[in-house]
């Protein structure tokens, strides 16, 4: 069973440890990343949405059965968990859009739901016809009688005739087109003698949460001490001992442990590379509790003890370019996945060697449905010949390659969610000069050779490469399967079939179909 969220997921778990590096928790991040079109203040944006949920989970260290000593102290409990999530700034704009949960100290049950569709149709029809009937009939009689005593004769004829003929032609046509999105963030949180309380920074970037117990004693009300020791008000005292002088244990949670879940959405417009990374950081606190003088229970006196070194978590960089491929489908517009390399097209547009020495500008590129990413993978080296590289013009992408340049390379990313829909690999290209082109393609570690030698408009083929990435008619002989679930990726590489550099390969469109 395929869950398609997890086709957008960046997911690690991560210990918690204490100062001496023992193992106190844990904590799992996940990441969902969605491309997002920002049409705001009459704009059309090209962003990301990321949306971010951790778990923090640190067990208690209860000990469930009586003992028959009276306690006298309860030591190193849960006392308060803070939690910061801090984005990389270097993309061009950053801002927070929801976080969970907000501010809370009993109970909260909080749901957004956000709906939006539109829809346009139209129809045309037309009925041409013609019809032709005719009728014809016709009747006659005749008597023949002699009065007296012999009979009377008769005779009657009637006849008729029916023809029709008729045509009729009728066309209808029509479009359609619906759009509905439906997100829903719903959260239920029930707790008990905590609370959680949380804030970001003036940026509106960074999210930080603080949960601490608040029953029986509030351990961020009361925090302050001479050299730690807290002497809470006599009224929280109070409840913190029975009325027959016994010290009572700290909140349940606090005795069982803790496990918390926040969340957080940012919009990001990345930058040139389309990358983010974020940073967790993970401090708690344990109290104790005890009487200030065990002969004499009459004062109870507590304290806060924090981790010297929180624990911090470094995401690795965030592909917001990959991570947010939609999947080929096998219906709709998604089923087909078709990039045309046109200017206007390209995230980041790709740029040949205009110094020596200076390595050419790597390309990106998307296609309109959001389900087919090549991206320029080439290792240049620092001695690039000018000129050498991809370069983009009004209908194709330019492949040049020089003597220090013979081998340029693409990689085409794509995501599948189906075991059984075979796939096709489409290229229109060509040569330009009297020199052919190999073509490497590796699909997910298999690898098919192919040579180009027809320029435009020439080759009985159109110019166009057809290769099977999966076939499962089992009697043919291109049965195969080079895909997997989830994300494929397809690396070409292009060199000259020889030692003349002076040709170059065009590359008008690739597409991934279904069929």
């Amino acid at each position: 069973m395929l869950d398609t969220k997890d086709l957008y997921t960046y997911q690690i778990l991560k210990p918690i440890n204490d100062d001496t590096g023992v193992r106190i928790g844990t904590t799992i991040i996940a990441y969902e990343i969605r491309r997002y079109i920002d049409v705001r203040n009459l704009k059309n944006t090209f962003a990301y949405q990321i949306f971010c949920t951790q778990r923090i989970i640190i067990p208690g260290a209860y000990t469930p059965g009586s003992t028959d000593s009276i306690a006298t102290e309860y030591t190193n409990y849960s006392a308060i968990v803070s939690n910061t999530i801090t984005p990389d700034l270097s993309t061009k704009q950053l801002w927070i859009v929801d976080y969970s949960p907000r501010t809370i100290n009993a109970s909260i049950n909080q749901t957004l739901s956000d709906d939006s569709s539109s829809g346009t149709g139209a129809s045309w029809q037309q009925t041409i016809g013609s019809s032709t009937a005719e009728s014809n009939t016709f009747g006659a009689s005749a008597s023949l009688g002699i009065w007296g005593t012999d009979p009377n004769a008769s005779v009657s004829v009637n006849a008729s005739q029916t023809s029709s003929t008729g045509t009729n032609n009728s066309t209808t046509s029509g479009t359609q087109s619906n759009i509905g999105s439906v997100s829903s963030i719903g959260d239920s949180f029930s707790i008990k003698e905590w609370a959680a309380y949380a804030f970001t920074d003036t940026a509106d970037s960074q999210i930080t949460w603080v949960w601490g117990q608040e029953y029986p004693w509030d351990v961020l009300q009361y925090r302050d001490g001479n050299e730690g020791n807290i002497v809470p008000p006599s009224f929280v005292q109070d409840i913190m001992q029975s009325p027959d002088g016994q010290l009572l244990p700290p909140s349940l949670l606090s005795q069982f442990g803790v496990d918390f879940t926040m969340k957080a959405a940012w919009i990001v417009e990345p930058t040139a590379g389309g990358h983010a990374r974020f940073q967790h950081e993970i401090n708690y606190y344990t109290g104790s509790h005890q009487w200030q003088d065990p002969s004499n229970p009459s004062t109870i006196s507590c304290s806060l003890n924090s981790l010297s070194t929180p624990n911090t978590i470094n995401t690795t960089k965030l592909d917001l370019y990959t991570y947010g491929l939609d999947p080929i489908t096998n219906e709709g517009i998604t089923q087909t996945a078709i990039v045309g390399f046109i200017p206007q097209q390209f995230s980041i547009e790709p740029s040949t060697v205009t110094t020596a020495g200076k390595a050419p500008g790597k390309f990106k590129i998307l296609s309109l449905t959001n389900n087919l990413l090549i991206e320029d993978s080439t290792a240049y080296s620092s001695s690039v010949d000018v000129g050498a590289g991809f370069s983009p013009s009004e209908t194709a992408l330019t492949a040049t390659f020089s003597k220090n340049c013979t081998s340029l390379s693409m990689n085409v990313s794509f995501k599948v969610i189906s075991m059984s829909n075979n796939f096709r690999l489409y290229l229109k290209h060509w040569i330009v000069g009297a020199q052919s082109v190999n073509i490497s393609i590796a699909i997910n570690g298999n690898t098919v050779e192919k040579l180009v030698d027809d320029l435009e408009g020439e080759g009985g083929e159109d110019n166009l490469l057809n290769l099977y990435l999966r076939n499962l008619d089992f009697g043919s002989v291109n049965y195969q399967d080079f895909l997997q679930l989830g994300l494929n990726q397809l690396t070409i590489t292009l060199t000259p079939n020889g030692t003349d550099y002076t040709s170059t390969y065009q590359l008008r469109a690739l597409s991934i179909e279904t069929g």
